[in-house]
């Protein structure tokens, strides 16, 4: 090994002094069996003058590097990696506390919706000297596992923390998405030049339906937040009638807007291959990528969404829930998010069934507005363990899920694939969020908020395995099945493994050095390698790479790299 090489001691002080074997987690084991501090050795101050320190290669590496560049998202993450291990050594008098154990086995070795251990016992048994409440357990501690994955979004959960990040970075915006290029922000200063540059943005005929057809067959099954045969329909139109210009004659910028946000989803989820296919090549495809997102949100703008009501501008930012958040928007989605759960509550998109519901609508329009709605609710629900709070309560609407069904309105079983199908699945689960959020703040003690949480565990379960439909049972694949089939029990493997994590969040810090916790903490490791197998298989397949695959994995990461050796 090379005499340049500096490697960071990972065993503490005390096992060092004492030279006996260190299991190198801080508080290591035996530093907790005698009560003394367990501190690692600091890193020497003369390095090796070829390799910098930490600090200043993330800092050099954040400074040389584009903004645009993947990477920095993981730079900016490993940066408050040492707050946090910072938080957790504040907590190291709680955590050293010494409990009995849990009575009773536990099972966790694996997670997965076809596999379940619904029904088991409640494991949890505190004595009454083991209920008081930690004196002060950080929150970056309490919610290791969402603050890392709201940092891989570029989003910070704790908003005290903006101010610093701002002032630090020498940013003039949050630090979340990425900054806009200079030559586009110039081109909104006026709308027509802004609908000019949407104008050149647009592909040729041929390539817009590629990329429009492409969406429909293999990423609509995801969040079905639009009615294919009405859109090509549409689109037909807006070229036979309107000559394929933005400003042509009954040309709506807000369906425009769908249509670039159908086009971002479609060449940031595709694999390279089939972009490649198009004649996107790499460069290009990511230039693209952003550009037609920015387009799709001005085209909003340009056409006053906020005052000017369409079920296009809602249909369009519950489309963006494929691109955004890999695209680096997950913060202006989530203000489009709630501005589009307003718009539709103007449009009257929680109201559509109910007993005393007169209007004339048709079918099909309130088959689409249900499809929009459930889309809306799943991704507010969704996003509790994130922001602690949410938009839409279940008490204040009546629309129902949408019908199982494809474009032909023909109600099918519910064990028969469908376009709205996945997404009447994830209704049902995100459903769970708002009341377990509800239950767990008005509980008072440790023991009845656990009590919750594996009350809403036992439900997940439920419907990720009982509730499941064939399509999505680990069975054999009928040949009459849309290619989207495999896809789904994927993402459905990995989601639900994440909603498990989601659902013990509050306890899975603690899961790791209280052995009252042990149920969650084997549950979220079990979840963990669940989530990593499935996105490794993932890779393999020549389907849409979805945001989950990336997002998801840093909460999986949280929870393997904490789990005990």
């Amino acid at each position: 090994m090379s005499a340049g090489i500096h490697r960071k001691r990972l065993a503490c002080v005390e096992c060092t002094r004492r030279k006996v074997k260190c299991d190198k987690i801080l508080p290591c084991r035996n530093c907790t069996r005698k009560g003394t501090e367990c501190t690692r050795p600091r890193e020497q101050d003369s390095q090796s003058p070829s390799i910098p320190r930490s600090d200043e290669s993330t800092e050099q590496a954040i400074r040389a590097r584009p903004s645009t560049d993947a990477s920095l998202i993981i730079e900016r993450l490993q940066s408050r990696v040492d707050h946090l291990e910072a938080a957790l050594r504040e907590a190291s008098e709680f955590r050293r506390r010494k409990v009995p154990r849990l009575q009773g086995p536990l099972n966790g070795t694996s997670f997965s919706p076809a596999r379940s251990i619904v029904g088991q016992p409640s494991p949890f048994f505190i004595p009454d000297s083991a209920i008081a409440e930690p004196r002060s357990t950080p929150k970056e501690v309490e919610d290791a596992a969402t603050i890392l994955e709201f940092l891989a979004w570029g989003r910070r959960k704790d908003p005290s923390y903006q101010d610093e990040i701002v002032k630090r970075s020498h940013l003039a915006h949050s630090p979340g998405d990425l900054p806009g290029e200079a030559d586009w922000e110039n081109s909104l200063s006026s709308g027509p030049s802004a609908i000019t540059l949407c104008q050149l943005l647009l592909p040729t005929k041929a390539k817009v339906y590629q990329l429009v057809r492409y969406h429909c067959e293999c990423l609509l099954w995801y969040h079905g937040a639009f009615h294919a045969t009405m859109f090509l329909e549409q689109l037909d139109a807006f070229y036979s009638q309107g000559g394929g210009l933005v400003d042509g004659p009954g040309v709506d910028l807000q369906w425009i807007s769908l249509l670039f946000a159908i086009l971002t989803a479609s060449l940031a989820s595709a694999p390279a291959s089939i972009t490649l296919s198009w004649g996107f090549r790499g460069q290009e495809r990511e230039t693209l990528s952003h550009r037609w997102l920015q387009a799709c949100i001005a085209c909003l703008h340009q056409a006053d969404y906020m005052a000017c009501h369409s079920i296009y501008s809602v249909q369009s930012i519950a489309t963006l829930t494929i691109s955004a958040h890999m695209l680096g928007h997950s913060n202006g989605f989530s203000v489009l998010l709630a501005s589009a759960v307003r718009i539709a509550q103007g449009l009257g998109l929680h109201q559509l069934d109910g007993d005393h519901d007169d209007r004339a609508s048709s079918s099909l329009g309130r088959e689409i507005g249900r499809r929009v709605w459930c889309q809306l609710c799943i991704q507010d629900w969704f996003s509790i363990p994130f922001t602690e709070s949410y938009l839409i309560h279940r008490l204040c609407f009546n629309t129902e899920k949408p019908r199982n069904c494809d474009d032909d309105l023909v109600t099918l079983p519910d064990d028969h694939p469908t376009v709205t199908g996945y997404s009447r699945l994830f209704y049902d689960i995100a459903a769970l969020m708002p009341t377990l959020q509800d239950d767990f703040n008005s509980s008072n003690t440790l023991y009845t908020r656990y009590e919750e949480v594996l009350k809403y565990d036992r439900q997940l379960r439920t419907l990720a395995t009982q509730r499941l439909p064939r399509y999505l049972q680990n069975v054999s694949t009928d040949p009459s099945w849309p290619r989207y089939v495999p896809w789904a029990r994927r993402s459905l493997a990995i989601s639900s493994a994440h909603k498990v994590i989601m659902i013990h969040r509050k306890f899975l810090s603690l899961s790791f050095v209280n052995p009252m916790f042990e149920f969650t903490r084997k549950t979220c490791v079990a979840a963990s390698r669940t989530i990593i197998k499935e996105q490794k298989e993932a890779t393999d397949e020549n389907g849409p790479l979805l945001w989950i695959h990336q997002a998801f994995s840093v909460t999986a990461s949280v929870g393997i790299e904490s789990k005990d050796p």
